[in-house]
C-alpha cells in the first residue's frame, strides 16, 4: 500500500545522500546545496533537491538534500500522466493522432489554451499532451486523466518504485486525502525523469517526444531563470498556492543531468508574495548545480 506522508515540514536532512563516486565538482556542488538549503530554511522556506548523473563523469551519481517530506505538487505531478500516457502509445493502447472531444464541463480556469477555444473541440492526444507540459495548459490535463485513467497511473509508479509520488485528483477538483489527493517528492521525480531518459520504460522515441515537449517549456522563472540563456534544458514546473517547483534536465552533450528542485513558504500561501521571495530561491539552486557541473567550467 502507498504511503502518504504528511506535508508537514521536517528538520531539514542537511547531509546530502549520494550515490556512486561523484567527482570532485559534484562534493562541492553538494556542500553549496546544504548551504542553501540551511540558508532557505533560516528565511522559513522548505527545499528539497535532487540531482542525478545520466551520463558522462558522474553518470549514476545521485545526490539528495533538503526536506524528505512529500510537497503539494502543483503542476509537476503532470509528468506521471506524461509518462503513463507514452507507455500507454508504446503498448499501442493509444496513438498522439488520436482525437478525444472537450466539452464545456471539461474546462477550468488557470493557464490554459484549450479553455479559450469553442466547445465542443475535437482535440488530438498529441497536441493536449504538449500543451500539458509546454504551458501547463489545466483543462488538456484534465482531460488526458479521463483518457489515460487514475489506475494507469498508480501502476506506473508502482512500477518504477515512486513510494510517494501520486496523483489522485484533476487540476482544481475538491481534495479528499489520502487518496484523492496529489503528492511528490523529489526523490520520486529524480526516479521518474531517469526512467524516462535511460530508455528502459519507454521507447527511444516516447522518451525523446517528452523531452521535445520538456525543452519547449515556456515558465522561465524558475531553473529556466538560474542558467544562462541558451542553456540546454528541458523541464516541468508547477506552482500553486505557497509551493513553487520546477523538474528536468540539464542536456549537456554526454554529460546530461537530471535534476528536481521543490520549494515552499513555511509563513504564507498568498501566489504573488509565494512567486516573488521563493522563485529566485529555486532559481539560485538550479544556478549552484549548473556553475559546478557545467562540462566547460573544468576545461
Amino acid at each position: 500500500m502507498k504511503k502518504f506522508p504528511s506535508i508537514a515540514m521536517l528538520m531539514m536532512a542537511l547531509a546530502g545522500t549520494s550515490h556512486a563516486q561523484p567527482s570532485g565538482d559534484w562534493q562541492m556542488m553538494v556542500q553549496a546545496l546544504e548551504t542553501k538549503v540551511a540558508a532557505a530554511s533560516r528565511d522559513n522556506i522548505r527545499l528539497s533537491i535532487g540531482v542525478a548523473g545520466l551520463a558522462g563523469v558522474n553518470s549514476g551519481a545521485m545526490t539528495l538534500v533538503g526536506s524528505t517530506e512529500s510537497y503539494p505538487p502543483a503542476s509537476t505531478i503532470k509528468m506521471l500522466l506524461i509518462a503513463t500516457l507514452m507507455q500507454q502509445v508504446d503498448s499501442g493502447m493509444l496513438s498522439l493522432e488520436d482525437t478525444t472531444v472537450v466539452e464545456q464541463d471539461d474546462i477550468v480556469g488557470g493557464y490554459g489554451e484549450i479553455q479559450n477555444e469553442p466547445v465542443p473541440n475535437e482535440v488530438t492526444l498529441g497536441r493536449l499532451a504538449e500543451l500539458t507540459v509546454t504551458v501547463s495548459d489545466n483543462t488538456a490535463t484534465n482531460v488526458l486523466v479521463d483518457v489515460v485513467g487514475y489506475e494507469a497511473m498508480h501502476r506506473v509508479a508502482d512500477e518504477l518504485d515512486l513510494a510517494t509520488m501520486q496523483f489522485g485528483r484533476k487540476m482544481f477538483e475538491s481534495a479528499e486525502p489520502p487518496a484523492k489527493e496529489n503528492y511528490i517528492n523529489a526523490e520520486d521525480s529524480i526516479l521518474l525523469l531517469k526512467s524516462i531518459y535511460d530508455g528502459s520504460f519507454l521507447s527511444q522515441s516516447s522518451r525523446q517526444t517528452i523531452i521535445d515537449w520538456m525543452s519547449a517549456q515556456t515558465v522561465k522563472t524558475k531553473i529556466g531563470a538560474g542558467v544562462p540563456d541558451g542553456a540546454p534544458i528541458a523541464h516541468k514546473t508547477g506552482e500553486n498556492a505557497s509551493v513553487t517547483h520546477d523538474l528536468g534536465y540539464i542536456l549537456w552533450p554526454g554529460n546530461e543531468m537530471a535534476v528536481a528542485i521543490y520549494a515552499q513558504s513555511m509563513v504564507t500561501d498568498d501566489f504573488d508574495t509565494v512567486q516573488a521571495i521563493v522563485n529566485p530561491v529555486v532559481a539560485e539552486t538550479a544556478g549552484i548545480i549548473y556553475r559546478h557541473l557545467n562540462p566547460s567550467s573544468s576545461e
